[in-house]
């Protein structure tokens, strides 16, 4: 696929990814960074992440207009949020038993902080990256190259929560689920074109898991596993059958004319 607007270096699938992860990194970062002078003694960082994470795709949909008709639309979002039904449900299991095992904490801490995961790392890990990646390729066989990559790095990514006090073996198990919820969620972004499902779906994960005590304590970071982990973690394989499932070949036509239309070609 190519397009009008032509870039030396995000014309390059793979090095396109990474830049753009980047980039959605800084804007988040920069958008923190000013929550951080804010006079109020809430932590609203959650709030400012997802407004520097949309900017990032709006400013990613102007560089390539007129061409890029954006990933952010009621059209297919319920389609999305069905494909991805049977991980949410099961995920959701887990998140109240764990609760229930562990006590709850601030239901509005929870909502604020699951704002950075659900439309940050939407944003830096699928968002730009896969949606530019569909701009450049020229064969279907490329579709599962972006799928993996995707994937893996979102899932390893998270492999980052030891530097903040996290158990690594903890954190390893957290990462292998990661991998299993992106495949998931690449899928169906793959499928659609939707960024907004996914936004929607790891949101709800991450608002209900966070409402149980120890991660309000902990600021989101995994410092024990009890049975409502477990059942979190089959969601998280649960999601890579799933994701495997939608991504297969017989699809591959179909997730390339969702992105020609995405791209006006």
């Amino acid at each position: 696929m190519k397009t009008t607007r032509r870039h030396r270096v995000l014309d390059h699938p793979i090095a396109g990814y990474f830049i753009l992860a980047v980039f959605g990194v800084i804007a988040l970062s920069i958008f923190v960074w000013v929550d951080s002078w804010m006079p109020w003694g809430l932590d609203t960082s959650g709030l400012f992440a997802a407004a520097g994470s949309l900017l990032a795709l709006l400013l990613f949909k102007i560089w390539f207009r007129p061409d890029y008709k954006g990933c952010l639309t009621i059209k297919t979002l319920l389609t999305g949020l069905i494909m991805l039904l049977p991980v949410l449900i099961l995920h959701y299991v887990g998140s109240i038993a764990s609760i229930i095992s562990f006590g709850s904490g601030s239901v509005l801490l929870a909502f604020l902080n699951a704002l950075t995961p659900g439309f940050g790392e939407e944003v830096i890990f699928r968002g730009m990256g896969i949606a530019n990646f569909m701009r450049t390729i020229r064969s279907e066989k490329q579709i599962k190259v972006i799928f993996w990559i995707s994937s893996i790095v979102f899932g390893f990514a998270h492999m980052a929560n030891a530097i903040g006090g996290g158990d690594p073996r903890l954190m390893l198990i957290q990462s292998i689920y990661a991998i299993g919820i992106g495949m998931a969620f690449g899928a169906v972004y793959l499928r659609t074109g939707n960024l907004l499902a996914t936004i929607i779906a790891h949101f709800s994960l991450d608002f209900l898991e966070m409402i149980r005590a120890d991660l309000t304590q902990s600021g989101g970071i995994m410092i024990q596993m009890g049975a409502g982990d477990w059942i979190t973690v089959a969601a998280g394989l649960l999601g890579a059958v799933i994701g495997l499932r939608l991504i297969r070949k017989q699809y591959h036509p179909q997730i390339m004319q969702v992105w020609k239309e995405k791209w006006s070609l």
